[in-house]
């Protein structure tokens, strides 16, 4: 009988969560010898990717700014 992927994969032996803290503990000691390939998700929940979009008030914040500098005619583009 053959093993279907979902049966085969780590996690589903001891659990995505206690994979997900296993793989996170080891993957810093596997890259110090070179790179390694990391699950996106995984790579994110390590800090791997670094937010850099704007927080809703300094959204806000910009437009009311831009919309300032189109009433005093200040405005290019």
């Amino acid at each position: 009988m053959r093993e279907t992927e979902e049966t085969s994969a780590p996690e589903a032996a001891i659990g995505e969560t206690v994979w997900r803290r296993l793989a996170s503990a080891t993957i810093p000691a596997l890259a110090a010898q070179g790179p390694v390939a990391v699950d996106p998700d995984l790579a994110d929940e390590m800090g791997a990717f670094e937010e850099t979009a704007l927080s809703e008030e300094d959204a806000l914040d910009s437009l009311v700014d831009e919309i300032a500098l189109s009433a005093e005619g200040g405005a290019h583009g």
